[in-house]
């Protein structure tokens, strides 16, 4: 709810996720990405965005979009070529269990 604490407050989708944070509710996504479990990947969105990752670098131009679309390939040759090129860790562990 970050962002939509203040962008887009007015529209129904957005009042409707309001209403599960303030249940305390998990949202029932439907899943854009997703790792099979035989991949042993985790990830975790916090620390993306404490680095300043935008949204739009995975998700696309979510201004432009009703709901949200797969517009990259989220293999792990994606993945390690962005750890890389923001001079992050590209240990095993960082993404893997």
């Amino acid at each position: 709810m970050s962002c939509h604490q203040s962008i887009a407050t007015d529209r129904p989708e957005i009042k409707k996720i309001a209403a599960y944070k303030e249940r305390g509710e998990d949202i029932p996504w439907v899943r854009v990405y997703s790792y099979s479990d035989a991949a042993h990947v985790r990830f975790n969105h916090a620390p993306h965005i404490a680095a300043g990752v935008g949204c739009a670098s995975c998700h696309g131009d979510l201004t432009k979009q009703t709901t949200a679309e797969r517009k990259v390939n989220m293999n792990m040759g994606f993945c390690i070529n962005c750890h890389t090129q923001k001079k992050v860790s590209i240990d095993c562990e960082t993404c893997h269990y």
